[in-house]
């Protein structure tokens, strides 16, 4: 079966020398796999890069389960009122349950794996995720999540296939991110030169690049057990994102206001929030009347954003049990009552969609899940950048040449699944990142 550039990719990343990888089968390893070599005293045969389950003639550990690679052999019991709890819960959720895939998710937590990669829908959603470290996911949420974890340990990959490795540093990998989210972003800066001052085409590209960064680090501090220190991370992440966030609709302000006839000349009131001048820039660009009309979706985020970003100084983080879909962010924002309120009331313009981030947990105030919050903010945010840029791009001269990005690990890493992100962490226990995939899907391992 020929490999997607996905699964490529994903095969090439579980192969770095941070990953713990093994392959996993319900038959177990095929005949051919690699083996340990035996010995009457010690044992060996082991299947290198797998990890095998065999029953076991016992009352209370009805399985054993053997992990090898080249350099070791890790063994371990599986209790039989494991696989047990497992059966009943997939029972619960979905009227039947396999023996294979409860004896599957069972097996990932005792080995305490961070991660399993699987196509089997049963496994996907399920609430047993609750009962261990393991985050069960597909091959193209695996893509994002490992990525991700790279990135913490200083990858920065942009490509990634059989023997060749292109990186980056933080910086350019975030610029290219952001160029491929904002199909306008390179096409204005490139043309723009000289029609705009250079700081102020500098300042765009750094806007650009801190949204998508900061998205990294709040999905990365919110995967991680609460503590206190983390909770005071997590505020501060989130506070310079709001502030990049507002900085960036204002500067794309000063920006149009050159274009305009004559351009406002008073510094305070170029500015979104100003009626008249919005009313002169939708006149001179018809195509902005949609996205910033008193009705517009960038009108509404940019009041969202501005609450907030107002009131960050009356903003206090929390330890609590914000539940997300698929893990936990178990840091939360406190907001004053008023102020939560009429955020969501601006979000809540923008789509008929609770999963904000925002609920009403105290009689007087808010809390906020950052994570939740930036995941539904972020898209709203790059299509009203791009929609001004867009609207900006005909009144420029010339265009550049077409330029193809390197960037393989683009939307699949920093969209597909970054909701996904729980539980992936470097804990005290080992510096790797441990994960096994279900070997009879579709991913070529």
């Amino acid at each position: 079966m020929t490999e997607s550039i996905d699964e490529v990719v994903l095969r090439e990343l579980l192969g770095s020398h941070q990953i713990s990888m093994s392959l996993y089968a319900d038959e177990g390893p095929p005949p051919a796999v690699s083996r340990r070599p035996s010995d009457a005293l010690w044992g060996g045969d082991e299947a290198i890069g797998w990890t095998v389950v065999k029953e076991n003639d016992d009352v209370m550990v009805s399985h054993k389960i053997t992990t090898a690679t080249n350099d070791s052999v890790a063994s371990y019991g599986l209790l039989h009122d494991q696989t047990f709890l497992a059966k009943t819960v997939l029972e619960q959720e979905h009227g039947s349950a396999n023996d294979a895939e409860a004896l599957l998710i069972s097996v990932a937590q005792e080995v305490q794996a961070d991660l399993l990669i699987t196509e089997r829908e049963a496994l996907l959603g399920t609430r047993l995720l609750d009962a261990g470290n393991c985050q069960v996911s597909l091959p193209g949420d695996a893509l994002a999540l490992v990525a991700l974890y790279l990135r913490s340990d200083g990858q920065f990959i942009l490509a990634k296939v059989p023997n060749v490795t292109v990186t980056a540093s933080s910086t350019q990998f975030h610029r290219q991110v952001a160029e491929v989210h904002l199909p306008s972003l390179t096409e204005f800066v490139n043309r723009a030169e000289g029609r705009v001052s250079a700081a102020r085409l500098l300042t765009v590209l750094s806007r650009a690049r801190n949204l998508f960064k900061a998205r990294d680090r709040i999905a990365l501090l919110t995967s991680q057990a609460a503590t206190d220190d983390i909770a005071n991370e997590i505020s501060l992440t989130f506070t310079h994102s709001l502030v990049d966030m507002v900085a960036f609709h204002d500067v794309l302000a000063r920006i149009i206001n050159e274009f305009l006839k004559p351009p406002e000349s008073n510094p305070p009131r170029i500015k979104w929030q100003n009626p008249r001048w919005r009313a002169r820039v939708i006149e001179e660009f018809p195509d902005l009347e949609d996205p910033w009309s008193d009705g517009g979706h960038a009108k509404h985020l940019n009041d969202a954003l501005r609450v907030v970003r107002n009131e960050i100084h009356d903003v206090a983080p929390v330890i609590t049990p914000f539940r997300a879909e698929r893990g936990a962010a178990q840091v939360g924002l406190a907001f004053h009552v008023e102020v939560g309120a009429r955020v969501v009331t601006s979000l809540g313009a923008l789509a008929d969609d609770s999963r904000l981030g925002i609920r009403q947990a105290f009689a007087d105030g808010h809390l906020m899940d950052p994570h939740l919050f930036y995941e539904f903010v972020m898209p709203w945010m790059i299509r009203s950048v791009d929609d001004v840029l867009g609207a900006l791009l005909p009144r420029l001269q010339g265009r550049p040449p077409a330029q193809e990005s390197s960037l393989l690990l683009c939307r699949e890493v920093v969209d597909e699944s970054v909701r996904a992100i729980a539980r992936v962490h470097r804990g005290s226990r080992t510096r790797s990142f441990d994960g096994i995939a279900v070997a009879d899907g579709t991913l070529g391992l």
